[in-house]
């Protein structure tokens, strides 16, 4: 019930922040997101043939990386972790599981509504040599399968990654292993043809961005607005340090950009 009752609570700060993006307040990491998703949609029709035409990928369809896979990846990677610490009696795995799956979870409401809203048509819907360009507004699949865009699997998968990176952020090996294989899960959608590069990107985006919309607190001051006592944790949800700026990341990993831009999203 704690788990729910916490995604619920997270969806005011995420749908409100459009508002505060129009007044000015973030404007920076919107643009750069902005701008990223819209050099890349237009250079979809370009980038995309080489996985949609021909039949070099066809046997993604049905291999390994095909998206059911992809998805049990992600969807038991939190409870793996929520196990681990039962068995193991580790509050800070345990609770590790819960976060990643309430980030998660989030991702996937976020992702559910822009699917429905945009309506983007998958590379997988266009014929061989078919227009790649007029995708927008008019895939016809159901309200499990809303259409292209965003990516889903990006954003989950990056959205799990952030918390385990921050929950473990002592061992400067596990941010490499976690982004890294959240890029490999998301990549794996492009010779899927499941998605557009400008899709998996976005979704890629809200996903490391998921985590501080919720937790703004807890970075600026370095105590939760509302701290997981239903996870059995009290203080910073995060484990060890108060806020981003008390924990020294080499500049060459993944997680300091990461940092960097959800720390200048939320300041």
């Amino acid at each position: 019930m704690q788990l729910a009752s916490n995604v619920l609570h997270d969806q005011k700060p995420i749908w409100t922040f459009p508002w505060k993006a129009v007044r000015g307040k973030h404007w920076k990491p919107v643009l750069a997101v902005v701008a990223g998703t819209v050099g890349l949609v237009v250079l979809d029709p370009h980038t995309e043939p080489y996985f949609h035409d021909g039949s070099r990928f066809s046997a993604y369809k049905t291999g390994p990386l095909r998206g059911r896979n992809t998805t049990l990846a992600e969807t038991l990677t939190p409870v793996a972790f929520y196990v681990t610490g039962l068995v193991k009696h580790s509050p800070h795995a345990r609770n590790t599981g819960l976060l990643a799956a309430e980030g998660l979870a989030g991702a996937q409401i976020v992702c559910f509504v822009l699917k429905q809203a945009a309506g983007r048509l998958k590379p997988s819907d266009i014929p061989p040599d078919g227009n790649l360009r007029d995708t927008w507004f008019k895939y016809k699949g159901g309200l499990t399968n809303g259409g292209s865009f965003p990516s889903g699997h990006s954003a989950s998968a990056f959205a799990v990654a952030t918390v385990i990176s921050e929950r473990y952020r002592e061992h400067r090996w596990i941010p490499w292993v976690a982004y890294g294989a959240a890029a490999f899960l998301s990549l794996s959608r492009l010779p899927d043809q499941a998605h557009f590069p400008s899709d998996i990107f976005i979704g890629a985006a809200y996903g490391i961005q998921h985590q501080p919309f919720c937790r703004n607190e807890t970075v600026k001051t370095g105590r939760s607005s509302r701290t997981r006592e239903g996870y059995g944790e009290s203080g910073d949800p995060w484990g060890a340090g108060c806020g981003y700026a008390s924990v020294r990341t080499p500049a060459c990993s993944p997680i300091f950009w990461a940092r960097t831009f959800r720390t200048d999203a939320i300041s």
